[in-house]
């Protein structure tokens, strides 16, 4: 049997964890509110200075937080009133490291189109300080469609 201090130690690392996945689950919440609200102010804050944003289905891959907020501009112009909503979340943290994967929906405007979408996201976050940054953020993208071109077949993934 453990000794209490064994038990103590054990206790405040499973806290400590949990008090991360708590801490990773606000950053998401802010993410969203974020890249929802087109707010550069919310987001910005978010990502470390080195971070990665990759989407591979749209070849895409910036690094170093400017780059990142550059993307966000650039979506932002092209898409209007996203909303996302997230999945399945499984957030890990091993220390001052966390992990995260999620399934996602959004739902947007290209001008008069409604456009839909769903994937997943891969994330890594880093704690530092006293917050969680994200260092990595990984988006399949499995369907992003319009309401006319339907979202069954091969037509649904779309480079918008």
């Amino acid at each position: 049997m453990a000794t209490v201090e064994e038990r103590l130690q054990a206790l405040e690392a499973e806290v400590e964890a949990l008090k991360g996945k708590d801490a990773v689950r606000h950053v998401l919440s802010r993410y969203a509110v974020g890249v929802d609200g087109k707010r550069p102010d919310v987001l910005e804050v978010l990502f470390a200075d080195e971070a990665v944003l990759s989407i591979p289905n749209w070849n895409i891959e910036v690094r170093g937080r400017e780059a990142v907020m550059a993307f966000f501009d650039d979506y932002w112009a092209r898409f209007d009133h996203p909303r996302r909503y997230y999945a399945n979340e499984d957030i890990s943290v091993r220390g001052r490291n966390a992990e995260a994967f999620m399934y996602w929906h959004v739902t947007q405007m290209r001008g008069e189109d409604s456009v839909l979408g769903w994937g997943s996201y891969e994330w890594t976050f880093r704690h530092v300080g006293e917050r969680w940054l994200i260092t990595k953020e990984v988006v399949h993208i499995l369907a992003m469609t319009t309401l006319e071109r339907g979202w069954a077949g091969e037509h649904a993934l779309s480079s918008l």
